[in-house]
């Protein structure tokens, strides 16, 4: 009886042991057109995930974020898909994973292409990539909803290209980790615009720029390392990863090198950078390849970070398995990368190697009603 009863007990603790590892992740998707923004449930114990549904209804959620606390999201969004007026949008997470809208906001301009929050989530921010080239920043209130913009700034200048870079064209905005300073990859202008961010009052304020050394390189996105000491700008047009060091005090960025995102450049016509993320070890950086042309050359590039020199080292050009991979995240747990096809519309899923970062396809892809966009995970 004794026996019996050890081996149940053993039994029923081993059982324990699994489902304290399995977990399951929400993700949400920004979309382009009428689709809205859409949820699935993701099982990080074999990588599966649910085919995704219309949780809100939004014009042209090209991007979004999620607050630091898990209760809300925000969206870009045009209230005329044909002028591309821009607009901010305010989401209450629900416990069903639905989304309650809360308000709408004007982004201050036209195609806003990028949303992001501050650390601290008392900020967000927007960069409008057409007309008016401006970024813009609101307050968020306790109950989720935005302010007016607190601030609101208009680039100005040109690039080498003469198709690209006749204007600026604000790409991104991210905010370092302290939260002190906000950045913004101007694609037009080569540049990475730089503002002393206020969290108490969600003013961003114009403090420097750093240029992207060599003209034509059409900084597009970024992310820092964990400790906030490197930046790493991805330039869309020239396929390059420039690496900088970030200085906590006054916010400059000084350059330091930069290194191709493909193993191969023999055949790259038309080809341009998207997305770029840091895997959650700090010890691996993705960024993300788009074959314009439709010739299957979409791949996901994989570098080897050094933590100390911040220097990357390209070890993988990963075919995407989508056409047009604009987007892609790592889950918080570093073992998963999903990617969406814009063009494709659907999903492809990779497992991550964690001992060397190197990506393995897996599964089949998922079908998407619609072109997927951008990509977040939350953990409940």
């Amino acid at each position: 009886m004794h026996f019996l009863i050890k081996q149940s007990i053993y039994l029923l603790s081993c059982l324990i042991g699994l489902v304290s590892h399995a977990e399951t992740l929400n993700v949400y998707f920004g979309t382009f057109g009428d689709k809205g923004i859409q949820h699935a449930i993701f099982d990080s114990t074999d990588g599966s995930l649910t085919t995704p549904t219309k949780v809100a209804d939004l014009n042209h959620a090209g991007f979004i974020t999620i607050h630091p606390n898990k209760q809300f999201l925000y969206s870009t969004a045009s209230n005329n898909a044909r002028k591309g007026i821009g607009q901010v949008a305010a989401f209450k997470i629900n416990s069903d994973h639905s989304l309650t809208p809360l308000n709408k906001q004007s982004s201050e301009g036209t195609n806003p292409c990028h949303v992001s929050m501050d650390p601290s989530g008392s900020t967000l921010m927007v960069a409008n990539y057409n007309s008016n080239a401006s970024i813009a920043s609101y307050r968020v209130k306790a109950d989720g909803s935005l302010t007016p913009p607190q601030s609101v700034h208009t680039h100005e200048g040109s690039g080498a290209d003469p198709k690209r870079q006749t204007s600026p064209h604000p790409h991104s905005i991210f905010a370092n980790p302290s939260g002190r300073f906000a950045y913004v990859p101007d694609l037009g202008m080569d540049s990475v615009e730089i503002y002393a961010l206020d969290a108490n009052t969600a003013k961003l304020t114009a403090v420097g720029s750093a240029e992207v050394p060599g003209g034509a390189k059409g900084p597009r996105h970024m992310k820092f390392s964990q400790d906030g000491k490197f930046a790493y700008v991805l330039n869309e047009l020239s396929l390059e990863v420039a690496t900088y060091s970030a200085d906590s005090q006054t916010g400059a960025l000084e350059y330091i090198a930069s290194i191709s995102t493909m193993q191969d450049r023999s055949d790259i016509e038309r080809m341009t950078c998207a997305e770029i993320r840091v895997h959650p070890s700090g010890e691996f950086i993705y960024s993300s390849n788009r074959d314009l042309l439709g010739n299957g050359r979409d791949t996901i590039s994989v570098y080897a970070r050094d933590q100390e020199t911040g220097l990357l080292t390209l070890i993988q050009n990963e075919p995407a398995r989508v056409w047009i991979p604009r987007n892609f995240n790592i889950d918080p747990s570093g073992n998963w990368l999903i990617t969406g096809g814009q063009k494709s519309k659907d999903l492809a899923l990779f497992k991550i190697d964690t001992s060397t970062g190197r990506l393995k396809p897996h599964g089949e892809n998922i079908p998407f009603d619609g072109s997927p966009t951008c990509i977040e995970f939350l953990k409940d």
